[in-house]
């Protein structure tokens, strides 16, 4: 069964083995994490793919388990107002982004995304999403997390 919920902003696509979950807009700029089921020795593998302005990278990654959920409670607290960004560093720089912005107003995405640490070539990207789909991209990162 495939459930997905849609806002202006985000689609977080949810089967009943794993999560999709759009930073920006599906149709337009946006970070794309789909989070692979499987967890091997505390890894989750997850494709990701990033579309900003003319430029697409697409690839595979690897969270360490929790990490996705970390990043989805920093954006719980950039939120609230409790933190000024929410920032997801992987252990292995996979993929580096930074939600940051005022209280009111669009989000700013910014960050990094690289096939393998180490990677001398990286997708670097700067956009802007709707601060109202922050609640439903937090939800959907810690729900990818608990996946297996």
């Amino acid at each position: 069964m495939t459930v997905e919920r849609r806002l202006s902003d985000v689609v977080i696509v949810m089967k009943h083995d794993q999560t999709i979950i759009f930073i920006g807009k599906k149709d337009a700029n946006h970070v794309m994490i789909e989070v692979m089921p499987k967890v091997v020795a505390g890894w989750r593998s997850a494709n990701i793919v990033v579309r900003c302005g003319v430029w697409t990278g697409h690839y595979e990654g690897q969270f360490l388990v929790g990490e996705l959920t970390k990043f989805g409670k920093e954006i719980e607290d950039y939120r609230e107002k409790v933190k000024p960004a929410a920032a997801l560093n992987s252990v292995e720089h996979y993929l580096q982004i930074r939600l940051s912005g005022e209280g009111h107003g669009p989000v700013h995405v910014s960050g990094e995304a690289r096939e393998r640490l180490g990677a001398k070539t990286a997708l670097v990207f700067e956009f802007e999403m709707d601060r109202g789909a922050l609640a439903d991209v937090a939800r959907g990162l810690m729900e990818g997390d608990r996946l297996e």
